[in-house]
């Protein structure tokens, strides 16, 4: 790590030449979700850098609205608004993953953070463009290894890094290549991770259950060594464009909960793009995507293989964008098939068929400064229980939503929308049965449950200028027969382990989101400020929902001059005294980190260095919102280096 900070400061001088031009590109964002949802929070450049940790909910972590579900470092899906799971779409170039990550918090989603070029968040109900299980918000991982414009030449991108908190090296590599309107595109990515470093004991203090562990200093069966490539290649046309791409992911890591509990994890993913543009007087164009995906776990007790995961599917969506007289919008249909089995002594999910079929339609009109926007959605599910004599069910969903927009003025946007939308019951829910050594936890599922409704109202206040941005939300999403895992308080007799059931109880979620940045007159100095409050209570009893994050406020400064960036902020976690049943408190805790950033361009290459100390403080800090809170905090003090050369 020394030499990595003596490798950034040794390049100041150098720097002090003069800077010529250089032009790299990596691609644009997804339209369907920025074009329509005033509410979308995009990560990417060094906003993506500086928050690039090893899972995907880690990674977004410090965003107004989101947690991690934070099963040690390894892995961790996004939770928003303190919703999780199946209730979170997690996209990959707006398609699904095809994993098996909501099934369980220790099952990592198959994306390497070190290659993606961007994330985009949306909070709330996005069920009118991407299914049921997007009640919560969609997270859209973006890469570029099917480019849709045309560049001339070749970009070619290293990047390595190291990271103290797990004595961690992380490398990777691209390249896009331009020539006779085709684009091709290799990328490829190696990290290897030790036990992650802790500021003391493992056990937290309020540890009201024996455990076996009596670690200190580390986290034990925390490592992991992860491996990704990709090939793509793209025709573009005069009037669109036509690519293919394939990504193959490699990870084995420790699961934290268990020391002899590993998981080795493998994914290969095709993925088929095409966008025809139709120029016509109302229809514009017409986008197909497809994702067909091989998915397999395996976990491994003692060194032998527990129980074989597996995921084999496709999803496919078409689109069709219209514009007229002030109207447009977004019409399509999507269908996802797949085969899910979980197979061994430990296999608490029994092999599953599951189809979804949909048809949806999302449009805005816009009156002057007001823009109104109707959505619907139709959609057909059909879950069966491969088993002999397991039941098939058979869902119809139905999501609709209105919202309305109102520009005050070019810096001043006023929102508030309403939705009602109709979830249904996915494989884990309806037929788990049995003990998941991974996560220590028995599981029963209920082949009776009936669809989820919810309805949700979410207002706002934005205000964008030269110096100032900043956004306020305020939000309310009551369940109907929302599908809670509750512990039940009662072990199953073979094991002792309290088993945890899938019951429905009617259940509200309100709270409050603030993100605001404002520079210091014409100074290169900004503010940063952040705050979020969600709430969860089961309606039925009145009792708080498990996991729910506390209150959380942050304050940071940002310089920014030509080739430097420097940045320091703190973030105070409240203490989580709104806990569930047979869930117990978590402690407030505070994290600083700071950092800096410096780019040197000369003649056709960029170099960035960077270097980021986190949890300055050392402070023992554990997530609410995670299972393992009890066992597994998050890294102490350590630095992250690391140098990025693109030419």
């Amino acid at each position: 790590m020394i030499y990595l900070l003596s490798f950034v400061l040794c390049f100041t001088a150098w720097g002090e030449e003069s800077l010529e031009t250089i032009r790299v590109s990596h691609g644009g964002i997804s339209n369907s979700l920025v074009d329509f949802v005033p509410n979308v929070t995009v990560l990417q450049s060094k906003d993506l850098k500086k928050r690039r940790e090893i899972n995907l909910g880690d990674t977004l972590k410090n965003e107004a609205g989101i947690q991690s579900s934070s099963f040690g470092p390894n892995a961790g899906r996004p939770i928003i608004r303190g919703l999780d799971g199946d209730r979170i779409r997690i996209l990959q170039n707006g398609l699904g993953v095809l994993d098996a990550s909501s099934a369980s918090v220790d099952h990592a989603v198959p994306i390497d953070t070190l290659i993606i070029d961007s994330i985009e968040v949306v909070r709330g109900p996005m069920s009118l463009l991407y299914g049921s299980s997007a009640v919560g918000g969609v997270v859209n991982v973006n890469t570029n290894r099917i480019h849709n414009t045309y560049e001339e030449g070749t970009i070619r991108e290293f990047q390595v890094q190291g990271d103290s908190a797990q004595n961690a090296l992380s490398s990777s590599a691209r390249l896009d290549h331009g020539a006779k309107n085709w684009m091709f595109h290799v990328d490829a990515g190696y990290r290897n991770a030790n036990d992650l470093r802790i500021p003391d004991k493992q056990k937290s203090e309020r540890l009201n259950a024996p455990g076996k562990f009596e670690a200190k200093n580390k986290l034990p069966n925390s490592g992991s060594v992860q491996k990704t490539v990709a090939v793509g290649a793209a025709r573009i046309f005069d009037r669109g464009y036509f690519g293919m791409s394939y990504y193959f992911f490699d990870n084995f890591y420790g699961t934290v909960a268990d020391e002899d509990v590993d998981i080795k994890m493998k994914q290969n993913r095709i993925e088929l793009h095409t966008e025809y543009q139709l120029r016509g007087d109302v229809f514009k164009s017409i986008r197909l995507k497809t994702a067909q995906s091989d998915y397999l776990h395996k976990e491994f007790e003692s060194g032998e293989v527990g129980t074989t995961f597996s995921n084999e599917g496709n999803e496919t969506r078409l689109e069709i964008s219209s514009e007229a007289s002030g109207l447009k919008g977004i019409t399509g249909f999507q269908g996802q098939k797949f085969n899910f089995k979980a197979v061994g002594d430990e296999a608490f999910l029994p092999p599953t068929q599951n189809q979804l079929i949909s048809a949806f339609t999302l449009q805005e009109l816009t009156v002057n400064q007001n823009i109104f926007s109707v959505g619907g959605r139709l959609e057909n599910a059909v879950i069966e229980n491969n088993v002999s004599g397991g039941k098939e069910r058979d869902f119809n969903g139905l999501n609709g939503s209105l919202g309305y927009r109102r520009l005050f003025s070019q810096t001043h946007t006023g929102l508030i929308s309403f939705s009602y939308t109709e979830r249904i019951p996915n494989y884990q829910e309806l037929f788990a049965e049995g003990f998941h050594v991974a996560s220590g936890t028995y599981e029963r599922g209920d082949e009776n449950l009936h669809k989820e409704k919810a309805f949700a109202l979410d207002t706002g206040l934005k205000y964008h200028s030269d110096s100032t941005t900043a956004s306020l939300s305020i939000y309310a999403q009551q369940f109907k027969d929302y599908i809670a895992l509750i512990n039940t308080g009662k072990p199953s007799p073979e094991l002792g382990i309290d088993i945890s059931s899938f019951q429905q109880v009617d259940a509200i979620f309100y709270g409050f989101e603030f993100d605001g940045k404002k520079r210091l007159e014409q100074s290169p100095l900004s503010i940063i400020t952040k705050a979020d409050l969600v709430r969860g209570k089961n309606k039925d009893n009145g009792k708080n929902l498990p996991r729910i994050s506390p209150p959380r406020i942050t304050l940071g400064l940002e310089w920014v001059n030509k080739r430097w960036t420097l940045d320091v902020e703190e973030q105070y976690n409240f203490e989580q005294t709104k806990t569930a049943p047979n869930e117990t408190r978590t402690n407030a805790f505070i994290l600083l980190n700071a950092g800096v950033a410096y780019d040197l361009i000369k003649g056709n290459a960029k170099w960035s260095f960077f270097t980021r100390l986190k949890n300055i403080l050392n402070e023992e800090a554990r997530l609410h919102t995670s299972t393992l809170k009890d066992i597994a905090p998050l890294a102490g003090r350590s630095v992250v280096a690391g140098v990025q050369y693109i030419y």
